[in-house]
């Protein structure tokens, strides 16, 4: 568990804001739940990209753990926490779950952009050689 959130930790901090209606404030978004067959459900979720852009998603990071391989945790920026809400209680994406074999209730957690959260010290940020060398 120690080693997924190092990881999840470093996914995080390498992702790059992407450019954005300067009003709006993204936030992320996690979002994670079971699957029956992690296969079929990433044909869904690949199948739905425009659909996630047009509704408001700018990038999105996908991980399992090795340890429940049905476990799917999706890490999201997307424009907007109303934009972002909106889209994952619509009752077509609870369909498009269902369809692609969620077994489980999601976990979503939303989190802002906050600039008083950003790392502004000099220290540099953490690579995957420092992760590896630390287990």
């Amino acid at each position: 568990m120690k080693r997924f959130y190092r990881a999840a930790i470093l996914m995080l901090a390498t992702l790059q804001p992407a450019a954005a209606d300067p009003t709006m404030e993204p936030v992320w978004m996690m979002v994670q739940h079971d699957v029956a067959d992690i296969a079929a459900w990433r044909d869904v979720f690949d199948g739905g990209l425009t659909i996630r852009q047009d509704a408001g998603e700018l990038q999105f990071e996908i991980l399992t753990l090795s340890t429940f391989p049905k476990s799917v945790i999706g890490i999201f920026e997307w424009t907007s926490e109303e934009e972002a809400l909106a889209f994952v209680n619509s009752s077509s994406v609870r369909a498009a779950m269902t369809s692609a074999g969620v077994i489980s209730e999601p976990v979503i957690l939303i989190h802002e952009n906050d600039p008083r959260y950003w790392n502004t010290s000099d220290e540099p940020a953490a690579t995957s050689a420092d992760i590896a060398s630390s287990n």
